[in-house]
């Protein structure tokens, strides 16, 4: 933005961090992660046993589980930074899946409009194969066709979605969505990038804290419970070898610790799997981070852009399509009656009557 009190994009997006002063974020992504992780690995056993149907379906709920989530803390902090208190867990959840519903629905639009991208390229590229003026043609196209194509596909890849996102979490429609998303691409591209870029370090470091956090403690928490279980398994498992005697022939003395280790091996089980959940955890604390800043980078980089205009076009545009697709449909059923009609033959007393001479009658 061009405004003189708009805060500085590393200064501002440390703001993200706030989302992490209440559980509740956390606890809807980290629920939200789990079940999607869950799903996947269920599509992925269907892979295996099961049809491509059974693994479609798996991974579109993971999908829309994963991104409900998102959307719900997304919303929640929508909605805490224009003042208003942030929804609870379930109208969270609630209005998190409406706001999935848009952003599926935008980005199939735009996946379509890239589409359309690539349509074009390849029409460019057919006209560089005239013959005398295409090699010339082609130093000028595909240097085009270049650009044009890596900013459709990283906007689509890393800019789009977090977009959409905040779009429909601010009640915006599927149309406005999508010129919101187009306005930011075309004018800020490269300041919403760069942003987008930063707010990945910030969550990135969130993430590495958190990791390092939980490596201390664990490795803490391992040494003191492996060093209790060995002294409490030692006298019990000595006693069970006999003591510490001469008919062990000298064993005897290190049977007690040795076998306080071997118990101790059933609890690093246990270990990995806390520590797993604790790693988890450090990860969705980043994907807060990154739902947060988004609403941030939205507000800096979207509010004062008017997709009004845009969204008229393109609605104007989609009306003329399907109008256009109706009149090829009237079109083509009316082409087949008549096809069917040149293809019957004619009735039995019409033709009798064509066979009398004339004055029959």
């Amino acid at each position: 933005m061009n405004d003189s009190d708009t805060p500085a994009a590393p200064t501002s997006l440390l703001g993200a961090l706030d989302a992490l002063r209440g559980p509740g974020n956390l606890l809807l992504m980290a629920v939200g992660g789990a079940a999607a992780g869950l799903l996947a690995a269920a599509a992925v056993g269907s892979a295996v046993h099961g049809g491509r149907l059974t693994v479609l379906i798996a991974l579109l709920l993971a999908w829309l589980v994963g991104t409900t989530a998102y959307c719900a803390v997304s919303l929640r902090q929508w909605q805490r930074r224009h003042g208003g208190a942030a929804p609870g867990l379930v109208a969270a959840v609630t209005g998190g899946f409406a706001v999935a519903v848009k952003v599926l629905l935008a980005m199939l639009l735009l996946f379509a409009a890239v589409l359309a991208i690539v349509v074009a390229a390849c029409l460019l590229f057919l006209l560089t194969q005239i013959p005398g003026i295409g090699p010339a043609l082609d130093h000028l196209v595909f240097p085009l066709v270049a650009v044009v194509m890596g900013v459709a596909l990283y906007a689509l890849g890393f800019i789009a979605a977090p977009l959409a996102t905040v779009a429909a979490c601010d009640g915006r429609s599927i149309t406005g969505i999508v010129a919101t998303v187009l306005l930011v691409v075309r004018r800020r591209l490269f300041d919403t990038a760069l942003r987008g870029m930063l707010l990945n370090l910030v969550a990135l470091a969130v993430v590495a804290l958190a990791a390092g956090i939980v490596t201390t403690g664990v490795l803490s928490a391992a040494g003191v419970q492996h060093a209790v279980h060995i002294g409490h398994a030692a006298p019990a498992y000595a006693g069970h070898y006999g003591g510490y005697d001469d008919d062990m022939g000298g064993a005897g003395f290190a049977a007690g610790p040795v076998a306080g280790l071997m118990a101790m091996t059933a609890s690093l089980r246990d270990v990995a799997a806390s520590a797993s959940v604790l790693y988890f955890l450090a990860i969705s604390l980043g994907l807060v981070v990154l739902a947060a800043g988004w609403v941030v980078i939205f507000e800096e980089t979207a509010r004062d852009l008017d997709p009004r205009a845009l969204e008229a076009q393109l609605r104007a545009q989609a009306e003329r399509a399907r109008q256009g697709a109706r009149a090829a449909q009237d079109k083509a059923a009316r082409l087949a009656r008549e096809s069917a009609a040149r293809a019957q033959p004619p009735a039995p007393d019409a033709t009798a009557h064509r066979d009398e001479p004339p004055g029959a009658g």
